[in-house]
Formats: C-alpha cells, sequence, structure tokens
C-alpha cells in the first residue's frame, strides 16, 4: 500500500523527500523488523550538532556556533519543528537576507552561512538528508582589511601602559602569538617554569599547543608565580571576549592610553574596522619571526597554523628587511660593450 501511495505521488509529481522518507518509515515500522528510519526535527538536530560542537571545539568558537544556530532557528519559528529534510534552499536564502537586513558585515554572513554549511553536510554524512540546502546559497564576498603589526617598542609601550593582569596577558599574546581566548584559559598547571613551557589546552583547532618559554615570559612569569592555582590571570579569565565591556575593547583603552592608533578603516554600510586590535599582537609575533629570518615551516609550529595560505596572512615583512633580503640577489647586468 506504502509502495502504491508512493508511486501515485510520484506520478502526480507531488513526491516529496520529507513523504518519501515518511513511507518507508512505515514499511520497516511495519515489518516489526525493530529497525527505525531516523527524521529528526530541525530544531532538534541542529541543537544536538552544535553540542557535539561545544564540546569539542574551542569555547568561542562553540559559541559562534550556538549563535548561527539560535538565530537560524528563530527565524524559522514554527518551521524548525519540522523534519530537517523539509528545510530548503529557500529558508537558507531567507535567513541570510535577513541577516544581510540587519546590516551585518560580509565576514559575519559568511560565518553563518559556512556553520549552517556544516551542519547540513554532517546531516548528510549521516543519511539523515540527502542533499545539503545551505550549499546552494551564494554567499558574499568576504570584507577583509590587511591587518596591522605592532613594532617591539610599541609593545613595550602597551606593558607599559597596561595595568595588573593585563600586563600579563599582552606579555603572554606577544611572546606566543596565542589567541585572546587562549591566553585567558591559561592555567599555572599548563606552566612548566622548570621545563619552560607553556601548553595552551584547547586551541582554535581544538588540539593543544605547547612552546617554549621566551626568556621575557619566564621571568615575567617567575616574578608573579605564586602557591594558588588555577588561571594566570583570573580576573580576566571570566570576561566575555567581545561585546561592550568584553576584553577586545578594553584593549583599545589600553592601547589609547599608550598613545597608540588603532588604525580604523571604514568597513561596509557605517560599520567601522581597527586594523590593530589584540589579534594584532598575533600577527606581531609571526612577523617578528618572518623578519628575523625564521622559517616559514618553524613559524607555522609556533602559531600553530595547518595551512602555508592562512600562515602567509599573518605574517608582514617590514620593507627593511624585504630591501636587505633582495640586496642579495647576485646581478645580472650585462658589461657594457664597445662601440
Amino acid at each position: 500500500m506504502e509502495c502504491e501511495r508512493a508511486e501515485k505521488h510520484a506520478t502526480a509529481g507531488t513526491l516529496t523527500e520529507a513523504q518519501a522518507r515518511q513511507i518507508v518509515a512505515d514499511i520497516l515500522e511495519r515489518t516489526q523488523t525493530g529497525e527505525r528510519l531516523r527524521n529528526p526535527k530541525a530544531s532538534e538536530w541542529l541543537t544536538e550538532w552544535v553540542e557535539s560542537k561545544e564540546a569539542s571545539r574551542a569555547e568561542t568558537t562553540g559559541i559562534r556556533y550556538r549563535q548561527t544556530v539560535e538565530r537560524f532557528l528563530g527565524y524559522l519559528g514554527d518551521r524548525a519543528n519540522r523534519p530537517l529534510v523539509a528545510i530548503t534552499p529557500r529558508d537558507i536564502q531567507g535567513f541570510i537576507d535577513l541577516r544581510a537586513r540587519q546590516q551585518v558585515s560580509p565576514s559575519t554572513l559568511n560565518v553563518d552561512g559556512k556553520t549552517l554549511r556544516a551542519a547540513f553536510n554532517r546531516a548528510r554524512r549521516m543519511g539523515l538528508v540527502s542533499s545539503n540546502p545551505a550549499e546552494a546559497v551564494d554567499l558574499p564576498a568576504r570584507q577583509s582589511i590587511e591587518r596591522g603589526t605592532f613594532t617591539p617598542a610599541e609593545v613595550a609601550m602597551l606593558i607599559k601602559s597596561a595595568e595588573g593582569e593585563w600586563k600579563t596577558l599582552i606579555v603572554l599574546a606577544y611572546y606566543t602569538g596565542a589567541r585572546l581566548s587562549e591566553c585567558c584559559r591559561v592555567e599555572w598547571k599548563d606552566v612548566d617554569l622548570a621545563g619552560g613551557t607553556i601548553t595552551f589546552p584547547i586551541t582554535k583547532t581544538g588540539k593543544a599547543h605547547t612552546l617554549p618559554l621566551h626568556p621575557e615570559l619566564q621571568n615575567h612569569l617567575e616574578h608573579i608565580a605564586g602557591d594558588v592555582p588555577g588561571p594566570l590571570m583570573p580576573g580576566l579569565a571570566g570576561v566575555r571576549i567581545s561585546g561592550r565591556r568584553g576584553l577586545s575593547q578594553h584593549f583599545l583603552a589600553v592601547m589609547q592610553k599608550a598613545g597608540l592608533d588603532a588604525e580604523r578603516v571604514q568597513g561596509s554600510g557605517k560599520r567601522q574596522l581597527h586594523r590593530r586590535s589584540f589579534h594584532a599582537l598575533r600577527h606581531s609575533f609571526t612577523s617578528a619571526l618572518a623578519n628575523a629570518g625564521v622559517a616559514p615551516e618553524l613559524r607555522m609550529k609556533l602559531t600553530g597554523h595547518k595551512s602555508a595560505a592562512v600562515h602567509a596572512g599573518y605574517t608582514h615583512h617590514e620593507l627593511k628587511t624585504l630591501r636587505a633580503a633582495l640586496a642579495k640577489l647576485p646581478k645580472a647586468v650585462a658589461g657594457k660593450g664597445k662601440k
């Protein structure tokens, strides 16, 4: 009977994937084999997916995934209770269009779109959907700016202007190239002063990353070390990264106090971006190594970059260094011939 029902819908051109899956589920139930065709609601599957990512990825990445999923489910409204297979490219496109009308940046739109693509790709690999509806949606070109760096003298100015735990945070970031969220999660158990190493337990890739301590960083940590376990910077460890009162915004205040320019540039619409932010310390770390002649493969090991293309975006050779390198090129000028 189910086959006849499927054939009838197919002949009329009204057979949808959701209907076909329901028919198969009915057949499995009637055969009493114990097998069931999983057909979760969109809200159930996406929530389950984001929870799995929160358990395996860095905290900030998990938060970003959850924000996208919650916004998408909010956009769907009652449709979030439909089967996952009922979500169409039109649903994804509508969500992206809504976010664009909210004047979010192209980069944020790309993150939203790629997050949904990842979720539905996982569902496709598990056989819950036959195709990925998010792949049919074109995402806007990313708006990118060349990130700035700090010179060693400017880093010294930042450290001098910083107070309390902020001094430790800046020293830690500059001498390890770690991200803001990674620095804030480091605990004293991750620091081996005797062995001269520091381990970032969870990085953006979800893996631990161990680095040797730079002498300046080791001296600073030995100076502040005590008998109290826990985070290196307990006062900053629980503070959110973004937002008006977040650490990223506070760092801009530290820069201003040090007399350094964040170098604002115009983004999309009325949005303004900063070429120099806390993340510029990571760029400065990589660039300083490059300007000192450290080989790319070693720089990638130190930064934890897996891709040479990504790493290249963090390397800013100073003109003086490039000029010195260019001067090493042998001359290839022919001698003047006789007239």
